[in-house]
């Protein structure tokens, strides 16, 4: 018998399981209102997505997915003031479909994927909303190694459309508190591996900013491997007051914690989260925090230490460990090709594509964005290697080789295979001790002398500006690319590349992007010059195509200056007024007199 879903859930179905996106993010309404009439993410819309994720059948490409009954899912939730009650919900929904349910508490996403396996759980949800506003939050959940994402949300958006869903007629699973036992094996886990490395060298220059979020579980945890003499910032931050968020990509917000420019002018590498500890960025140099300043590094910037450890150190110790398994040349020869491989998220900026393939004799591909389709990728990648040196499974393969694939989505998620069971997580409690390990390995003390060393280019951030609604943002990103598609394609010497409603031009010089946001009404660009003329041309151009696309559609909200400041603050882009450039300005006409 189909189970028909509540009246709301069913109205917010679009806005719930989008097939467009990898995880659940949605309005939970407003501090001291939260769940109002017109709340999108509630209670009982997580008690449905608790059901779907424990009771249906999901069908990929390659298999089906499911959770039976008798499995048990680990939930966890970050420190928000809506999150709790979300799990709790999530958690009775699955339960009542006879799968049980381990509570992990207030836990980061790490954590959560790492319980699965320690916990010998089937399946993982995390309720957070990452680093977005209060007003918003959100959900990653994932049966064995599959995420939920995109098509299989779209899955579920069918049954909810069409009350296809089946119940089981079955007995209620359990919800076992599991919050001591799953921070216990998470830290004795992180011990195992670091302490004893960690314990042989001098860690005084290493901070930690939790940011207020679920990075404070595990201050005892940094301190109990890195030593009293790592610096702890954000233990105090309040990132549910509204006006700070946990977002480590943004220096407006690192800048009021507490102590961490004290730390930065001290000469200390400062690793900061976001609200569920799955990304971090790295900070150092006492002028990292101004608008020009460098030193503060994201996922494009990291990628370049991450691809010459992979192709420097940890591609050729595979190789040597296959050689001495007497793996046969051929075979050594396919997997080294696999492992070489470098991600390269379409948010980066050019050099590392050229810096992968000039300097380090390496290949480069283009990643559509989304931690779960990552993670897949690496996960299918591992099993290849595994096949191919005669491995029964990653697990075994791992353990032979002690080989680890990292790669880096520029939006910080970085995701490293596990030295157990060789599957990707994000999980950036472990990442600040693989980062520091990796950073001796390559014999790198200060971070400002290696990246002097990179290519250079100009590049904007990611741009992104709020919509007047998701509707507009979609006929407004449609426009865009279509406009872009017929004036670039076939077009000697510029190559696109589209993914997930966004589009990159690429040229010898630079590139520009535009798109939007697969969690948020927000459009999203970028543009990049090998001069700041060449980037500011680039920009203005993207700007005339933006605000014509937007006047179409009856969209005058203005661009956000206060996610944005440098168009305020920094005189060289020359565009105090981006919501005024058309095709008039000469900074647009001398671009398209470039392109030709």
């Amino acid at each position: 018998m189909s189970f028909e879903f509540p009246k709301k859930v069913k109205e917010n179905n679009n806005k719930l399981f989008k097939k467009t996106s990898y995880d659940i993010r949605a309005y939970v309404g407003e501090p001291g209102d939260f769940f109002n009439d017109k709340a999108v993410l509630t209670p009982e819309a997580m008690y449905s997505a608790g059901m779907l994720t424990a009771g249906m059948v999901f069908n990929t490409p390659q298999e089906s997915v499911s959770l039976k009954e008798g499995d048990t899912i680990v939930v966890g939730y970050d420190n928000g003031p809506t999150s709790k009650i979300l799990a709790e919900s999530f958690a009775k929904g699955a339960a009542s479909q006879g799968v049980n349910v381990y509570d992990i508490g207030i836990s980061s996403s790490g954590q959560v994927y790492q319980n699965q396996e320690q916990l010998s759980a089937q399946g993982h949800c995390q309720i957070t909303r990452s680093h977005v506003e209060v007003t918003t939050n959100g959900a990653k959940f994932g049966i064995g190694t599959q995420g939920i994402h995109t098509y299989l949300l779209g899955q579920m958006n069918e049954a909810v459309a069409n009350d296809s869903f089946s119940p089981r007629n079955t007995k209620s699973g359990t919800i076992t508190d599991k919050a001591a036992e799953g921070k216990k094996v998470y830290f004795e886990k992180m011990k195992s591996i670091y302490k004893d490395y960690f314990s042989k060298r001098d860690n005084s220059m290493v901070a930690v900013n939790v940011f207020g979020g679920t990075g404070v579980q595990y201050v005892e945890l940094f301190k109990d491997i890195f030593g009293e003499t790592v610096t702890i910032l954000g233990k105090d931050v309040n990132v549910n007051a509204g006006d700070l968020l946990a977002d480590p990509t943004r220096k407006e917000m690192l800048e009021r914690v507490t102590g961490l420019q004290a730390a930065l002018d001290k000469g200390l590498r400062v690793h900061s989260f976001d609200l569920d500890a799955d990304r971090g960025s790295i900070t150092e140099g006492k002028d990292a925090l101004t608008l020009n300043g460098e030193g503060h590094y994201l996922g494009d910037n990291l990628a370049f230490i991450l691809a010459g450890y992979k192709l420097m150190i940890a591609v050729p110790a595979l190789k040597k460990k296959l050689e001495e398994f007497n793996v046969a040349r051929e075979k050594i020869d396919e997997i080294v090709k696999i492992a070489s491989i470098i991600y390269v998220d379409p948010r980066y900026t050019s050099s590392v594509k050229s810096y992968v393939e000039k300097e380090l004799k390496g290949a480069t591909e283009f990643h559509r964005k989304g931690h779960s389709l990552w993670k897949e990728t690496i996960t299918s990648n591992m099993n290849k290697m595994a096949s191919l040196a005669g491995f029964s499974s990653i697990k075994e393969f791992v353990a032979k080789t002690g080989y680890r694939d990292i790669q880096i989505e520029a939006s910080l998620h970085m995701f490293a295979t596990d030295t157990m069971d060789g599957i990707p997580r994000d999980d950036a409690v472990e990442n600040i001790f693989l980062l520091e390990k990796v950073l001796d390995e390559m014999n790198i003390k200060t971070l400002k002398p290696f990246f002097d060393k990179m290519p250079k280019r100009f590049i904007t951030k990611e741009i992104r500006t709020t919509s007047i609604s998701n509707e507009a943002k979609d006929a407004i990103t449609a426009s865009i690319l279509d406009n872009l598609r017929k004036t670039f394609e076939n077009k000697a010497g510029f190559s696109i590349v589209e993914f997930d409603g966004q589009i990159r031009v690429d040229w010898s010089t630079g590139f520009l992007m535009y798109g939007m946001s697969n969690t948020s009404p927000k459009l999203t660009f970028m543009a990049e010059g090998e001069t700041v003329k060449e980037r500011n041309m680039v920009l203005a151009y993207i700007m005339a195509l933006h605000n014509e696309a937007k006047k179409q559609e009856k969209d005058d909200l203005p661009m956000d200056v206060s996610e944005n400041p440098f168009y305020i603050k920094d005189a060289s882009y020359e565009m105090n007024k981006p919501d005024e450039v058309d095709f008039n300005d000469e900074r647009v006409k001398e671009f398209i007199k470039f392109i030709g």
